[in-house]
């Protein structure tokens, strides 16, 4: 799945999913509109039920990176696109600030 521009110059933002996942559904949404105003490149994974996401996907992952997990939180994917974008790295999400 891929949104704006050349895959070269795209930040690569990783959704990590399961099967019937009302919350992966809506995360892809999101993620999809982001694509309509920043360049990115999603990429879907499938989680193994062993994983550490398993329990917490969505989870979406910016240079291995986990950006925001559960109810995604738009403002902070795209300022993590952006901190990629301008070489000051992707945030690890906060486990105290809300999901």
């Amino acid at each position: 799945m891929t949104s704006n521009g050349s895959d070269q110059y795209r930040t690569e933002v990783i959704l990590v999913t399961k099967d019937a996942c009302h919350l992966c559904d809506v995360a892809e949404q999101i993620l999809i509109a982001l694509g309509r105003t920043l360049p990115i490149r999603i990429v879907k994974e499938q989680i193994a039920e062993k994983s550490e996401f398993f329990d917490r996907v969505p989870v979406v992952l910016i240079d291995n990176c986990v950006v925001s997990e559960g109810k995604i939180d738009l403002e902070a994917v795209r300022s993590a696109v952006v901190a990629q974008r301008l070489g000051t790295g992707a945030s690890l999400l906060d486990r105290d600030d809300k999901r």
